[in-house]
């Protein structure tokens, strides 16, 4: 009994110290490896490449920005729950400079066409209003066949008309692309005629002076030895006054009879007789021929109009009471002075 024990002693003995000698032999081990480690972590560190780029520890590593993943497109397939992956197109995204390279040249081949392309070519233009002028007559002067449409000027155009044609009282031009033009006038009316004698202009209902273009039926007639007097706006004289020779009768186309005159001309229509003509003096002023055989002229001066044709109403009468007949003419331009040939 004692021996069994004493041998159960020994084998545990034996193993505490075969685990004590295992311990002291890693320590041991430990101390050995130490200063190696030490001496490892001493190096450098070795250089890393990332992505074509060497870099080391004690150089900051440069950002890199995160990768764009594309967007994928998914169709469906009915009701069976497939579905087809469509790629996804890349965004473009152009900068300042592209996109103004591209205006540059778009606007070039605006140009370009413009200038060179038939379709901006005028052929022919649309007038409407024309009575006594024609087509021609325009065409005449604008010369718009064959021209292109860039190059028509419409204010330089309404202005050629006005000058050319001065019995257009309205002129509406209107420019539309590839190649329209549209003219709208109103021509005005001539309702006198005034009969120089060698040259002879019409008048409108306004006073304008018109060239005699055409055919116009029903006009009063005005003979006269002078041409249509016109008015001074700026001058303090009263009355009308005598144009200026000019050796062209187109000197006065489109400008105004003066306005006192045309009153009474229009106030002499209505009062005399179908059969009386008006007439016009240069020494004696406005006048009409009386049926009677002679010519009456209230003057120059159209001021106090209605008193003259009191005056003459009863120089008439006078006339018929004492049997005179006067041979060539009676003037009341004068009223207190009135007298006769």
């Amino acid at each position: 009994m004692s021996v069994n024990s004493t041998s159960t002693l020994n084998r545990a003995e034996q193993l505490r110290q075969r685990r004590a000698q295992k311990t002291t032999n890693r320590a041991s081990a430990a101390r050995k490896s130490a200063p190696l480690k030490s001496t490892a972590s001493s190096k450098p560190a070795p250089s890393v490449l990332l992505r074509g780029y060497q870099a080391s520890t004690s150089v900051p590593l440069r950002k890199i920005p995160p990768m764009r993943v594309r967007r994928q497109y998914y169709y469906p397939l009915g009701s069976s729950g497939a579905e087809v992956r469509l790629p996804a197109l890349p965004l473009i995204k152009p900068g300042i400079r592209l996109i103004s390279a591209i205006l540059l040249v778009i606007c070039a081949m605006a140009l370009y066409t413009l200038a060179f392309s038939d379709q901006f070519e005028v052929q022919t233009f649309q007038v409407a209003g024309l009575q006594r002028l024609s087509y021609a007559d325009l065409e005449a002067v604008l010369k718009l066949e064959g021209s292109k449409i860039i190059e028509f000027n419409p204010e330089q155009a309404h202005e050629a008309l006005r000058t050319a044609f001065p019995e257009l009282g309205s002129i509406d031009i209107q420019v539309g692309l590839p190649a329209e033009v549209t003219i709208q006038v109103i021509e005005r009316q001539p309702v006198f005629m005034w009969d120089k004698g060698d040259q002879v202009y019409w008048l409108d209902a306004e006073g304008v002076i018109l060239p005699p273009r055409g055919e116009a039926e029903g006009l009063l007639r005005i003979e006269s030895n002078v041409t249509p007097p016109l008015a001074i706006s700026d001058s303090p004289q009263k009355g009308v006054v005598e144009n200026p020779s000019s050796d062209s009768p187109t000197a006065l186309w489109g400008q105004n009879v003066d306005t006192l005159l045309l009153k009474a001309i229009n106030d002499l229509v209505f009062r005399l007789s179908s059969e009386s003509n008006l007439v016009y003096n240069s020494i004696y002023g406005l006048g009409w021929q009386d049926p009677r055989g002679w010519e009456v002229y209230i003057g120059k001066n159209l001021e106090n109009f209605e008193q003259k044709l009191t005056v003459y109403e009863s120089i008439v009468e006078y006339f018929e009471k004492m049997g005179i007949h006067p041979q060539e003419l009676v003037s009341v331009e004068f009223i207190n002075a009135p007298f006769y040939k």
